[in-house]
């Protein structure tokens, strides 16, 4: 039989001697890591994590959100040939949050009262200039002339519902009511016509006013800036008139006011187009200068300056004095910028106009733009580098601040107001037209209300909570 070598190593291990061998080379450790040592205790499981934080993340546009409002009712207005329009206050004329005041509180105003431009007698009402305003078409007709214009105080809660807690209606210093009809030579040298719903001719008011931008003071009273004169008139917290600002060639016309005339400034301001005066009004954080801005281009030398140019003046006013200390360079935006305004037809410089006015800081000023459906609003900070000469506020100035453009302010050493914009209507969708309001609830918050015109043509009040995308309003 044949026979085969063994090989070392090969023979199997019994299993019993196996575990055994396993058993022992595991002891060591199993009594270093497994046995609790005298004294040793058992280590608890580590907690749990906490959850996360969830954080709303910052907007990547701006948002807007609708604020319920009261549309508080003036009554059912009925013209001669039937037409009845059901009217309502429209406090959307400006805005004004002031810094200290309670979370959710904002200062609302309207303007004069509801009113119609004659030239759009035929649209609104159904009968031609010639039967309301004696074929004056620049003419206004007037459905409430003894209209009160007024200040309110309206809360918003965190139902985003604005509440109407404060209603100041203005007065003259004997106590009685002032109205929103034009002062003797509010329109030029003939004075704006008004007329009834009958189509008679209404009387002027030496006291009225046509409110379009306010501010409130830390002691409760307010300054106003109006359209008539144009001037800025300082209100008592109960809404007594105690002084109006007027150019000091416009005096006469303030004579037989119920308050107190100071003719402090420039004349030239008398050259603004009718209906289009001081729009804009705001003031410093130490309350110790208004800054004023027109509406449009002053008609300086003529008209076709309106037509033309896109330069509007700041002024700064020292409040206690009420003299000018310093006026700025203002340049609108080309019409071509208001996007949803452009649909369909062409728009001209002179549609574009400034329509609010927020102090953000120190010479930094917020500033509102629109034709209608588009509302821009920039920051502008002013500087030593961008005050225009005082000599520019002589009517007889040639070539006047108004029809200089480019080069021609250049070589002149003139700086327009550089600026940034913040925000445009046009990316927050549902936002109603014609926006005239605004007040800064928070450094990337407004509120913005729109100016509805007391209902004549259908629109009521509407009021918009915007959160931006950053903290920029500071």
């Amino acid at each position: 039989m044949r026979r085969h070598n063994a090989v070392p190593g090969s023979r199997s291990m019994p299993l019993v001697a196996l575990k055994a061998m396993m058993v022992g080379l595991a002891m060591p450790f199993l009594a270093a890591t497994a046995v609790p040592q005298a004294n040793d205790k058992p280590t608890p499981d580590p907690p749990p994590p906490p959850p996360p934080v969830l954080s709303a993340p910052a907007p990547q546009k701006p948002v807007g959100m609708p604020v319920q409002i009261a549309n508080l009712p003036l009554g059912v207005v009925t013209f001669p040939n039937g037409k009845a329009m059901n009217l309502a206050v429209a406090m959307g004329s400006a805005a004004f949050r002031q810094p200290g005041d309670a979370q959710g509180r904002l200062w609302l105003m309207t303007d004069r009262g509801p009113n119609a431009l004659c030239a759009d007698a035929k649209r609104l009402i159904g009968l031609e200039p010639e039967q309301l305003c004696s074929g004056d078409k620049a003419g206004r007709i007037y459905p409430l002339p003894g209209f009160v214009p007024s200040l309110y105080a309206v809360d918003i809660g965190p139902d985003m519902v604005a509440r109407i807690n404060v209603f100041v209606p203005l007065k003259g210093k004997s106590g009685k009511p002032i109205s929103g009809r034009p002062t003797p030579g509010a329109g030029g040298a003939k004075g704006e016509q008004s007329f009834a719903i009958d189509g008679k001719p209404l009387p002027p008011d030496p006291s009225g006013i046509d409110p379009e931008a306010f501010v409130r003071l830390g002691d409760g009273s307010f300054w106003v800036a109006e359209e008539f004169g144009p001037s800025l008139f300082e209100v008592s917290p109960e809404g007594t008139i105690r002084k109006r600002l007027v150019p000091a060639n416009a005096a006469g016309d303030f004579k037989d006011a119920d308050y107190d005339i100071v003719p402090s400034l420039p004349p030239i301001m008398r050259l603004r187009v009718p209906n289009r005066g001081f729009e804009g009004l705001a003031i410093s954080p130490d309350e110790k200068f208004l800054f004023a801005m027109m509406q449009a281009p002053l008609a300086n030398p003529d008209p076709e300056a309106v037509r033309q140019s896109r330069n509007v003046r700041i002024w700064k006013i020292e409040r206690e004095t009420g003299q000018i200390v310093g006026q700025f360079l203002y340049q609108l935006d080309e019409p071509r910028e208001f996007k949803a305004d452009n649909d369909g037809r062409e728009r001209t410089r002179q549609e574009v106009s400034a329509s609010e006015l927020v102090a953000v800081g120190d010479n930094k000023l917020l500033v509102l733009e629109k034709i209608d459906k588009t509302s821009r609003l920039f920051l502008v900070t002013m500087d030593e580098t961008n005050r225009v000469p005082g000599e520019f506020d002589l009517p007889e100035m040639n070539p006047s601040l108004e029809v200089l453009e480019g080069e021609a302010l250049a070589l002149r050493g003139l700086v327009p107001l550089p600026k940034t914009l913040v925000l445009d209507t046009d990316a927050v969708p549902g936002l109603p037209a014609k926006i005239e309001g605004v007040a800064v609830m928070a450094p990337d918050e407004l509120i913005v209300v729109n100016d509805s015109d007391f209902g004549i043509d259908g629109v009521r009040t509407q009021l918009f909570r915007i959160t931006l995308p950053q903290p920029v309003l500071r």
